[in-house]
């Protein structure tokens, strides 16, 4: 099952959001994710969180058209983003794609992509979408689609990630290693239309950009 979980971060009306939330399974507002969707005309399957950021009248819409609201306490320790996500487990997914997840609020940024190793731990497919970055993490490799030209940045997530292999990249790597402190996998390019990455070991950030 594929989920969506539609968060309160930096959102642009676009086509593209469109199509990923259509193409999913289920659909779960987290909290003023709910304004969102209502923007986008989408009907959730849930609504999740202490509901202090969506629109009162738009929560009351959905209930009156059947969708199920989960309101949770102010006083928590997960963030709704986290209570959507271990909603989803439990409902037996096994990908999630985050909407709005990012933006000015960067803690929660933070946080949100915590939860691509949550998810990472338990063989779940996570990515966290926007009209400008599409991000992965990686514990062994990745296959990426795109446009010979498109950008995508490699970023360590541990420490150190050991053994890069790259295919399809203008900036190649064979074996070689990234440490936190010093990434220089920024801004690479495609030169075909698909791109494989494999590590040896360690968590890499792999973000397909676009300016």
């Amino acid at each position: 099952m594929k989920t969506c979980i539609i968060s309160n971060g930096e959102f642009n009306d676009s086509d593209y959001i469109r199509k990923l939330i259509n193409n999913c399974d289920y659909v779960i507002c987290a909290d003023g994710g709910a304004n969102i969707a209502y923007k986008l005309g989408i009907v959730p399957n849930l609504i999740i969180g202490d509901l202090d950021s969506a629109d009162k009248q738009i929560i009351d819409y959905y209930k009156k058209n059947g969708v199920q609201v989960d309101k949770y306490p102010t006083e928590k320790d997960e963030t709704d983003t986290q209570l959507a996500t271990l909603k989803a487990i439990e409902l037996g997914t096994d990908e999630i794609i985050y909407i709005a997840s990012i933006g000015s609020r960067f803690d929660h940024s933070i946080a949100n992509l915590s939860l691509l190793l949550y998810l990472l731990k338990r063989n779940i497919k996570g990515i966290i979408a926007s009209e400008k970055n599409e991000i992965h993490l990686i514990d062994r490799s990745l296959e990426l689609e795109g446009k010979i030209g498109d950008i995508v940045s490699l970023i360590p997530y541990s420490t150190v990630v050991r053994g890069i292999y790259t295919d399809g990249l203008y900036y190649s790597l064979s074996g070689q290693d990234m440490s936190l402190d010093m990434p220089y996998g920024i801004s690479n390019v495609f030169i075909n239309n698909k791109i494989k990455i494999k590590i040896d070991s360690g968590l890499l950030l792999v973000i397909k950009s676009k300016d």
